[in-house]
């Protein structure tokens, strides 16, 4: 099953979302709760166990942490000061992969923005910069790709020690 679900992954012959449910059954076989786990986020996205953007930023992988793009109330692209953004990090890509699969870009709305606009509001440097407000932030089909690629490295990363684990001796 693991070797099978290894090709299919090389291959790119299954959506990324079947390999991880192929890999939650061999995880489960095999007894590995924490990798059970990590599939699960994988499958369900991180918003089930994490509810803030606080806890996402502690709990998500790297590769799920990547660029975005903000916008204001009438969709203009906000160019903010790279120390302002620098503060808050990377974005954090909650989504299930499934719906990473299917998307040509994300929309994170004005929920998990809040800190930002609070922020602003009180560090800004004059009266425009601290009336601007960060109505929703978008992340690229690239970028998108790239949070894919390191889902998919890590199931691969799985894949490899379960045949080298079930290999005979």
């Amino acid at each position: 099953m693991a070797e099978s679900a290894s090709i299919d992954l090389l291959e790119e012959k299954k959506p990324l979302s079947e390999i991880l449910a192929s890999c939650k059954t061999i995880a489960k076989l095999l007894r590995i709760s924490d990798v059970t786990s990590w599939i699960d986020l994988e499958i369900n996205g991180y918003l089930v166990r994490y509810k803030t953007r606080d806890q996402l930023s502690v709990a998500l992988p790297s590769y799920r942490k990547t660029d975005w793009k903000f916008y204001d109330l009438y969709g203009n692209l906000l160019s903010l000061p790279p120390d302002i953004v620098g503060l808050f990090g990377k974005s954090v890509v909650y989504h299930p992969v499934s719906e990473l699969e299917n998307s040509s870009q994300i929309v994170v709305g004005d929920k998990l923005l809040d800190d930002f606009n609070k922020f602003i509001s009180t560090h800004g440097m004059d009266y425009a910069s601290k009336n601007v407000r960060i109505h929703e932030a978008k992340i690229s089909k690239m970028e998108i790709g790239q949070v894919l690629e390191g889902i998919k490295k890590k199931v691969h990363e799985f894949l490899d020690m379960v045949i080298a684990m079930l290999e005979p001796a």
